[in-house]
């Protein structure tokens, strides 16, 4: 076989990736954040861009970019990462008097409120003839904990 073949195939095959990964999930009953023809125009029309590719490869593994992107734009916009009005004195870690976040308690985690800190559960059935279910939290990415809110998971 020719290697020029062999390595135009590959090529392809890399570049088409995050369609065939979304493709396999969905096959495997396994969500993704769009839909796998969405997946395949972006893949097709802008995937020659790095950053493009990345991201379909993320949402390809139900991850959804979008949030982490925009909570990291915020923290460095200006005034963007202070802390809400309502947050303790110790909002940004522990200060001079050893003070912490009252929410996390210093560990810049809380629990998840969607899933209640499961991270992922099993549906019941709703028929003889179903199956239970597995879910993931995709607030959480199914770790059952999400970065505290009044500090920011941000500590000295």
């Amino acid at each position: 076989m020719d290697p020029r073949f062999v390595s135009a195939m590959s090529q392809w095959f890399m570049y088409f990736l995050p369609t065939i990964v979304a493709w396999l999930r969905v096959r495997m009953g396994k969500k993704i954040v769009t839909s796998v023809g969405s997946i395949f125009f972006y893949n097709l029309i802008l995937a020659w861009t790095v950053v493009m590719w990345i991201l379909l490869m993320l949402n390809a593994f139900n991850l959804d970019p979008l949030q982490w992107v925009m909570l990291k734009l915020i923290k460095f916009w200006p005034g963007g990462g202070a802390a809400p009005m309502n947050a303790p004195q110790a909002a940004w870690g522990p200060s001079s008097q050893g003070q912490i976040c009252s929410q996390c308690g210093g560990s810049g985690y809380v629990m998840c409120s969607p899933c209640q800190g499961r991270g992922s559960w099993y549906t019941q059935p709703t028929t003889a003839h179903e199956i239970a279910q597995l879910q993931s939290c995709s607030y959480c990415m199914s770790s059952g904990r999400i970065r505290c809110p009044y500090c920011g998971g941000v500590h000295a």
